[in-house]
């Protein structure tokens, strides 16, 4: 869970009050930064319970949150699988008053890793179609995954089984956090069980951008 004086600052902070009110706050900002990070740090060990390579990827998870956002009402939170830039899917969280979410993929990948999971989608559709209309993933992500289309995404067959998929921006499957749960102190169970339902999701799309050699 998040102390519930966090949850109050990143609601007042939402409003973008500007540099005069965050200097007359700078002490309740530091609060929350302390708190996020012990937060993110014991995400991180709970998910290592369920996905051992988090522990490996993430060796300072201190990293894995970004700080700046959090004087804007926002904390992102990213937890990598693998220390592979091409490894494009994660584990993520968003906390936000009234916008949280958690989950796993890929959110606007790079353009040239969107084209290699695109194809690999279109060659092995039926193994993509498993993960996104099974059981588990439609139970924790029933609206599948994220929206944002790309309308450069052309050139595949016109009635092909994945089409649906293939104009996607985003690769990423988001379940919505309640205000609620996030000073519930079984926040941090229900975000794992999220990532666990999203695994599939996230190995599928590493298998095939870490085909590629690494950017430079």
């Amino acid at each position: 869970m998040i102390n519930r004086s966090t949850f109050e600052f990143l609601e007042e902070a939402s409003s973008n009050h500007g540099a005069e009110w965050l200097d007359d706050n700078r002490a309740r900002l530091d609060c929350a930064r302390r708190d996020l990070i012990e937060f993110t740090l014991a995400l991180a060990n709970s998910t290592g319970s369920i996905d051992k390579r988090v522990d490996e990827a993430n060796r300072d998870p201190r990293k894995c949150l970004s700080t700046a956002s959090i004087s804007k009402g926002t904390c992102c939170i990213t937890l990598r699988v693998s220390p592979s830039k091409n490894a494009a899917a994660t584990y993520f969280v968003q906390i936000s008053p009234h916008s949280s979410y958690s989950g796993g993929g890929a959110l606007l990948p790079p353009p040239r890793l969107a084209r290699v999971l695109r194809q690999t989608i279109a060659s092995h559709t039926g193994k993509w179609r498993g993960i996104v209309d099974g059981s588990l993933f439609r139970t924790y992500f029933p609206h599948g995954l994220t929206g944002g289309h790309n309308l450069s995404a052309s050139g595949y067959v016109r009635n092909h089984d994945a089409l649906d998929f293939l104009n996607l921006k985003n690769f990423g499957a988001c379940r919505n956090v309640s205000d609620e749960m996030l000073v519930s102190s079984n926040l941090v169970e229900e975000i794992v069980k999220s990532f666990a339902a999203a695994r599939a999701l996230v190995d599928y799309i590493n298998r095939a951008t870490t085909k590629l050699p690494e950017s430079r």
